[in-house]
């Protein structure tokens, strides 16, 4: 079962997330801070969302030496978000030097990006190896979810950005639909451009909300 909506809040002023995160309130549980805003906000924007009663996702996609993505996730837990990204080619040495972190935030491993094209296998291959080092669970487009729920159980994280309310023209290659995306077994959705790009975000919200829920 579908457990919590993530708003990707990829916007460069503070004023328009701060205004996102008010009027999505009702709908949405934990928003997604990646590059954009928290390369000029830091832990302003974390801050706001964390006094508006929400969850931050931290998406910075970790991947560098061991040690440092460890003192990354240490300053990460700092911050007290709810989950942070790695890369899971990264491998064996600096995701476990991520786990070690002692009341860390939720680690969700990075298979292949949305924006690529691949083929399951490989999804699944680093969904397996991102598993057997003890993370969270791992981000995957909604095509794989159900294989990765197969091959890594259902209390293994699946995390699906790549969702879309209809057919799109954009970077985005692996996409669904969040009924699509729920059906298959996705944990978290994470929805950006259908609600940022609305014209009532609130209302796209609900209905996304309303739809998965009913």
């Amino acid at each position: 079962m579908m457990k919590k909506i993530i708003l990707a809040l990829d916007v460069y002023d503070f004023k328009k997330a701060e205004k996102l995160v008010k009027d999505t309130n009702p709908y949405i549980d934990i928003y997604k801070v990646g590059p954009i805003l928290f390369l000029q906000f830091g832990k302003e924007i974390i801050k706001m969302i964390k006094g508006n009663g929400k969850e931050v996702f931290l998406d910075l996609k970790f991947y560098d030496i061991p040690a440092t993505v460890k003192r990354s996730v240490e300053s990460a837990k700092e911050l007290g978000v709810f989950s942070l990204t790695v890369h899971s080619v990264g491998g064996e040495e600096m995701l476990k030097a991520a786990l070690s972190v002692e009341n860390r935030p939720k680690i969700w491993a990075v298979t292949v990006l949305t924006s690529q094209i691949t083929t399951p296998d490989e999804v699944i291959k680093r969904a397996k190896f991102s598993k057997s080092c003890g993370v969270n669970g791992v981000i995957s487009s909604p095509l794989e979810t159900a294989l990765i729920k197969k091959e890594c159980g259902k209390e293994f994280d699946v995390v699906t950005p790549g969702i879309r309310l209809a057919k799109s023209d954009d970077d985005q290659k692996r996409v669904a639909t969040p009924e699509i995306a729920v059906k298959n077994g996705a944990d978290f959705i994470v929805v950006g451009r259908p609600i940022l790009e609305a014209v009532n975000p609130a209302e796209i919200a609900k209905s996304i909300c309303e739809s998965i829920k009913g």
